[in-house]
């Protein structure tokens, strides 16, 4: 038997599959929910992306090529010939240098793919900008859509190995046909006919029609099979199936009447090429075979008197179609549930975010009260006992003018300190009663926001008490609004005091810029300075009441919590931090240009 040896290095890879593995790329990077999802040729010395999912925010580009030895993910992978998941590189010595951080990913799953003669593909793998561990679901997952691809491979590999091997056979065929064309030169014309049909017969064969040759007598209804075609059919002697009618009766029931109506329009109009798909019964088991065929002569008439064609058999390929398309409809079932867990999940850690944030902000609230109200009682209650000490001496007819003006001066002082502790008691109050407030008493009315935050910040940083600050204001001078001009007023207020209390606490000088745009009847404000930023950990705490950095030094933590309700309540808005320690913190508020 003839063994072709198969380069894979030369194989191409067809459109269809290509397109069925970037679906799959792109399933794969939704499930998973990462930005990159990669199918990698190796093409030493260097690899190749060969499909790139097509995901928002993925660096990684189709035919982009990279340089093997320079410590890839990918690489290791395919050398261990096993799959390889890195959570976080950037904490991981063996991957912290390697190339892919440079793009942002420092998270990695990858498997290798392996053709049947076990040379080395490439590899599928998965990326992500953020720490990520992975699932042994989502390795399971990864590992089907690998064995799926390992399948194409495996039926790319065999259709090559399979027509080299018929390429072989048919140059035997043909040196074969040749020498008995040399032996019978000089025969009779019976041989000469004879001959002339094998090589009807086999010069289909060496177009390379596919693996088994028949060749069907219209006329009578016989049918010869080749060598291989027997074999394919599972047939035993030749006479097995000798013509027409016996061979239908291998023809599943189900696809039979569909075969006939097909073949009888072919014979009609015999142009060009039949193709035919269809399940066979071979021994006591079905396999799937598609045929293809062609006429080969007419009668004086033109009706067709003789057909030639090939055998395939299409198993694997039914069964992986299948396979497939059992995987795409469980795939929205497990999804689809996965999706109700989620939002199950997602409920709870709100409920669970919403009372922390209500426990940190009683206990705020608690802690900054405490102190005004603890002198407070400590001043009434000096109060009190001095009041009892002097009505004692009174009506003991010991009340002396000195004992009374000591009294007079002491309750004098008890009571500026328990006035100013109930003041600061009440500022704080107000304050936190202005995180809850859901409208302000100015009305609404037609204003520039330009002219509105200029005069304000006059007021607010006069440059004769800011000498080493710069207010940058961008603000288009036609642009008018209607909505509430003390909100505004607040929300920068509280912006550039905690621009001044944090942002430039250890320098004492920087840049304050603020930008006014519009667009699609919303107003978007840019707030920005050049401080010492806001380190990442504290992003999503900011917003928080009673969250401050600056505890026990005159920080309450209220600023910025007001300037969250005042942009969500009463401008009905939306604000975003982006910020970069040592560098710059800005908070960009977009909200409706008319107030509703």
């Amino acid at each position: 038997m003839i063994t072709a040896k198969v380069e894979t290095r030369s194989l191409a890879i067809s459109h269809d599959y290509a397109e069925k593995w970037q679906q799959v790329l792109d399933l794969l990077a939704r499930i998973v929910s990462i930005p990159s999802a990669l199918i990698m040729q190796v093409q030493p010395p260097r690899i190749k992306v060969f499909l790139s999912s097509h995901s928002a925010d993925n660096p990684y580009e189709e035919d982009e090529m990279a340089d093997l030895g320079t410590g890839l993910y990918c690489e290791t992978v395919m050398t261990s010939r096993s799959e390889l998941t890195v959570p976080n590189a950037l904490s991981d010595p063996d991957w912290c240098d390697n190339p892919d951080i440079k793009l942002g990913m420092i998270s990695y799953m990858g498997m290798p793919l392996i053709w049947p003669n076990q040379d080395v593909f490439g590899t599928i793998c998965v990326l992500d900008r953020t720490e990520n561990a992975y699932t042994p679901t989502y390795k399971q997952l990864l590992a089907q859509f690998r064995g799926m691809v390992e399948r194409d491979l495996r039926q790319i590999y065999n259709d090559k190995a399979r027509a080299q091997e018929d390429a072989l056979l048919r140059a035997d065929e043909a040196e074969r046909v040749r020498r008995e064309f040399e032996l019978l030169r000089a025969g009779e014309q019976k041989a000469l006919r004879a001959l002339r049909e094998s090589e009807e017969r086999w010069h289909f064969a060496l177009e390379g029609a596919g693996d088994g040759v028949w060749d069907w007598n219209i006329a009578n209804g016989d049918i010869f099979f080749s060598p291989r075609c027997q074999q394919l059919l599972g047939l035993t002697r030749s006479a097995e199936i000798g013509d027409f009618k016996l061979w239908q009766t291998g023809i599943h029931p189900d696809d039979l009447p569909t075969v006939l109506a097909d073949l009888a329009s072919y014979l009609r109009q015999p142009q060009g090429s039949f193709v035919t798909e269809h399940r066979f019964q071979k021994e006591q088991d079905w396999i799937w075979l598609l045929g293809r065929g062609m006429v080969v002569s007419h009668d004086a008439q033109g009706q067709p008197l003789r057909m030639i064609g090939t055998y395939s058999d299409i198993s694997l390929r039914k069964e992986a179609e299948w396979e497939l398309q059992q995987l795409n409809s469980h795939l929205e079932e497990r999804v689809a549930s996965r999706t109700a867990e989620l939002k199950k999940a997602m409920h709870q850690i709100s409920i669970a975010e919403k009372q922390t944030a209500l426990a940190r902000m009683v206990a705020g609230m608690a802690h900054e009260l405490n102190t005004p109200i603890g002198n407070i009682l400590l001043c009434s209650s000096q109060i009190q006992a001095d009041v009892d000490g002097i009505t004692r001496a009174d009506a003991e007819k010991l009340l002396s003018r000195k004992g009374l003006q000591d009294f007079l001066q002491k309750a004098g002082e008890t009571c500026e300190l328990l006035q100013r502790n109930s003041e600061q008691a009440g500022d704080l109050i107000g304050r936190f009663k202005q995180i809850a407030v859901d409208q302000l008493d100015q009305p609404k009315r037609v204003f520039s926001p330009g002219q509105v935050i200029a005069q304000l910040l006059k007021a607010l940083v006069p440059p004769e008490h800011h000498p080493h600050l710069q207010v940058e204001l961008q603000a288009p001078s036609h642009l008018m609004i209607e909505n509430y001009p003390s909100a505004l007023e607040q929300l920068v207020s509280h912006l550039v005091a905690n621009s001044l209390t944090h942002g430039f606490e250890e320098r004492g000088q920087g840049t304050i810029s603020i930008s006014i745009s519009q667009s699609l009847g919303n107003i978007t404000l840019r707030y920005e300075d050049d401080g010492k930023g806001i380190a990442p950990e504290l992003h999503g705490k900011v917003f928080d009441p009673f969250f401050t950095t600056r505890m026990g030094q005159g920080g309450v933590g209220l600023g910025l919590a007001m300037v969250h309700n005042i942009v969500q309540v009463i401008l009905k808005g939306e604000i975003r931090l982006e910020s970069e320690p040592g560098h710059h913190t800005a908070f960009i508020i977009t909200f409706p240009a008319s107030a509703a």
